[in-house]
Order: structure tokens, then C-alpha cells, then sequence
């Protein structure tokens, strides 16, 4: 990084939406204590920019401008390549207070950003996580993708519980085991009676199902669809216990 720069007060950077999108923005609670804190000791960690934009400070910088404080900011090296970027931001952010729920849907966003390269199981070791909650998010967020930004954003979800009372839940585990529940008790109607949901017998088979058909698409040809799914259960076998 080059030497920290100072900028006037009220004077506002631009932001890479994308990168700093990795991860949530802080709650209004989060951000009133932000704001306090910085309004009474001012900036203390520098807003970080990548090719003067910023990748990692959003909320300082609103932070900053409500409470008339000067903002700092250190640029990143402009040779890093975009990868780069993100592994930093995904990297300063997990050392920060994110929830746990916040984490494994950063992880799940990038798991399934059609730019990343990294395996399933090399994103959830660089999030602190395990493979098997990424795979429940990645679930949820195939099944509920409505409920991807509120859990991002550290927002509870309406869910049914077991024994048929709403509530509201942000723990992935909990939504996971409701949507599993819910599609138990669906029964597709096809002309051949037949749902991938129940045939294919891993999760990691129905993931890689919906990549090769397409996630939420009409592919038209059951047949198809029920070969693809055989090929499903086939590359990835229920161990025997």
C-alpha cells in the first residue's frame, strides 16, 4: 500500500460496489455506534482504495461524513489483479466482527460468483467455515434466494417451524432443516412422477445437478433431466456406513 492520504472534511470517495459488496454493510445500530465513535476519536483505521476506488470502508466513510471528520485512505498496489483484491477484502473482513450466519453467506456469495475458481472446499476453509453449512447456504440460496440479502445483512427470515408456528430464524442450519422439510412434502407432478429433489441421494450430486442443467430453468426434455440426475447419483455415491 502507498502512504496514507488525508483528505477535507465532506469530501467523498468513490466506491467499487462490487468489491466492497463482498461483504454486508453494518447494521443501523452498528453504524450509529460507528458513527459515535469515530465522531468523538476520529478515523483510526484507514479507508482502503483500489484504483481510487474504495474496496474496503464504506461504512467509515458514512461514518465520517455524518460526524464532519476528515477521511483517510491508503491505496492498494493497482497492479494487484481483481482475484487479489477480493481475497483481501474477504480476508479483513473475516478477522472483523462479522456474525457467523454473515460469513457463511459471504462464503455462499462467492461460492457461487460465476468469476470464482476456488472449490467449494477451498472457499469455506479461507471463511473459517465448515463445507457441509456452505453447502446448506448454497442450498438455501438456489431454493430462497429472497432470503440471501436479509441473511447477508445479519436480517432474520420467516420460517415455519416443526411443529407448523411461524417464526423467524438467521441461523442457516435452521432455515436449511425448514426447506428440507418443505420439499419432503411437495410432490411434483410429472408425467413420470418423478422429482430430482428426492432421487438424486447426495447434496453435493443435486449441486452438481442444477450446474448442468441450468439453476431454476425449463430444460424441456424429462428424459434428459432424469439421465443427468442418474449421472448425479452415480459421481456421487451415499457412503456405506
Amino acid at each position: 500500500m502507498t502512504n496514507i492520504k488525508l483528505l477535507r472534511v465532506g469530501d467523498k470517495l468513490p466506491v467499487n460496489e462490487e468489491l466492497a459488496g463482498l461483504v454486508p454493510m453494518a447494521s443501523e445500530s452498528e453504524q450509529a455506534v460507528l458513527t459515535e465513535d469515530i465522531r468523538k476519536n476520529g478515523l483510526r483505521e484507514p479507508i482502503v482504495l483500489w484504483k481510487g476506488k474504495i474496496v474496503d470502508g464504506r461504512c467509515r466513510q458514512l461514518a465520517c461524513l455524518a460526524s464532519d471528520r476528515p477521511i483517510m485512505a491508503k491505496e492498494l498496489d493497482d497492479t494487484l489483479t481483481e482475484q487479489e483484491v477480493r481475497i483481501f477484502v474477504k480476508s479483513v473482513n473475516t478477522r472483523r466482527n462479522l456474525t457467523p450466519t454473515q460469513k457463511i453467506m459471504s462464503a455462499c456469495r462467492q461460492s457461487l460468483d460465476p468469476s470464482n475458481s476456488d472449490s467449494i472446499r477451498k472457499v469455506a476453509m479461507n471463511w473459517g467455515i465448515s463445507v457441509g453449512i456452505l453447502t446448506n447456504a448454497r442450498y438455501i440460496a438456489r431454493n430462497k434466494p429472497e432470503m440471501i440479502t436479509p441473511l447477508f445483512n445479519g436480517k432474520s427470515v420467516s420460517i415455519i417451524g416443526s411443529a407448523g408456528t411461524k417464526t423467524t430464524s438467521v441461523k442457516v442450519s435452521a432455515i436449511y432443516a425448514y426447506l428440507k422439510r418443505e420439499e419432503e412434502n411437495v410432490v411434483e407432478d410429472t408425467e413420470y412422477g418423478w422429482s430430482e429433489n428426492t432421487f438424486i441421494k447426495t447434496q453435493a450430486g443435486k449441486d452438481w445437478y442444477y450446474e448442468q442443467v441450468g439453476i431454476a430453468k425449463e430444460v424441456g426434455d424429462i428424459k434428459y433431466q432424469m439421465l443427468i440426475a442418474e449421472l448425479a447419483n452415480y459421481k456421487f455415491k451415499v457412503e456405506d456406513k
